[in-house]
């Protein structure tokens, strides 16, 4: 593995610190959600339900038709630096940044995870070796070891949270197994729990009961549709992001242009956290960019490392010989 300085390395802890350390929690993946007092969520309306599933199979379609033209064409770029260590770097430090922000705001991996004070203290001091470990690349058996504790401990807490964050799981993974560069393997499952993560929570979080997401709005305008002029509800604006979080999901699972997906995934997100500090809600933006971290960090290393199809399909020589892989550039999906 590469080496960094050691200026490098306070330079990432300073920024976190100073980053976190004024904010009292954080979210991860939930885009527009905090707690709000227990209400019926009620059924959205036919209609609403209509467009939604339209919008829906047409997505997968487009999708679809994309993957399929890439895959005849070869319309899309080469892999990036496939045969590179540093987007591996990276990603851990994203990960070390990850566990830093819940040390530090006093959070057992979720603001949602309640769990007895003396846990949460040893939760605490569990996260901070995590951050060291993978921050000076030392010990990393043990840190993966820690994060599948943390999210058995949390899955105790709140069953639902297994369902809405397994991607900490192969983020585990990847740390356990990969040396120079993360395996198939390891890729699939990256890929496989990121599309399971956003579909539970868009279901969760936004399509099957949107209270909590339509209070957090009540308290903050962040519905830019109707801040730009638009008759766009606040309703309809949480569903609008529950069908692209649910969308993304499903097309990641289908393994269907995976870089392209993830491009857009970033997109979404990156443009979430400008509007934030755009409309002065700072602290709303940090909140958002540090929770996100491990998606970022699952979609590092499925833009970097995720083979393409022509890598993985063998031939046969004409007499019979064994099977070759094609040596082609790799194609972008």
């Amino acid at each position: 593995m590469e080496t960094i300085t050691i200026s490098s390395k306070r330079g990432v802890a300073a920024f976190a610190v100073s980053a976190l350390w004024a904010s009292p929690a954080f979210a991860h993946v939930k885009w527009f959600s905090e707690p709000a007092p227990d209400s019926s969520p009620g059924m959205p309306e036919i209609s609403t339900m209509m467009i939604v599933g339209t919008l829906l199979v047409a997505g997968l379609l487009l999708a679809k038709i994309v993957d399929t033209m890439a895959h005849q064409f070869s319309l899309t770029p080469r892999r990036l630096y496939s045969r590179s260590t540093r987007p591996l770097r990276l990603v851990y430090y994203l990960i070390a940044i990850y566990f830093l922000g819940a040390a530090i705001t006093n959070t057992f991996l979720a603001p949602h995870i309640r769990v007895p004070e003396s846990v949460l203290y040893a939760g605490v001091a569990v996260q901070l070796v995590i951050y060291s470990g993978l921050l000076l690349d030392r010990g990393r058996g043990l840190c993966a070891f820690l994060i599948v504790l943390l999210f058995i401990v949390a899955g105790v807490s709140d069953p639902l949270f297994v369902v809405e964050y397994p991607l900490l799981l192969a983020l585990a993974w990847i740390v356990l197994f990969a040396d120079e560069r993360p395996s198939p393997l390891g890729l699939l499952l990256v890929r496989f729990l990121l599309g399971f993560s956003l579909v539970t929570l868009a279901f969760t979080e936004k399509l099957n009961d949107p209270m909590r997401a339509l209070s957090l709005l009540e308290q903050h305008d962040f519905n830019f549709m109707a801040r730009a002029g638009l008759n766009y509800s606040d309703r309809l604006f949480v569903y609008s992001a529950g069908l692209v979080e649910l969308l993304i999901g499903l097309v990641l699972l289908a393994g269907w242009v995976t870089r392209l997906t993830v491009s857009v995934l970033f997109m979404f997100m990156i443009a979430t956290n400008s509007y934030f500090f755009s409309i002065g809600e700072h602290y709303m933006g940090w909140v958002e960019l540090i929770g996100h971290l491990p998606i970022f960090a699952c979609g590092i290393l499925l833009l970097f490392y995720q083979p393409a199809p022509e890598a993985r399909k063998a031939s046969v020589n004409r007499r019979g010989g064994k099977a070759t892989v094609p040596t082609a550039p790799d194609r972008l999906r």
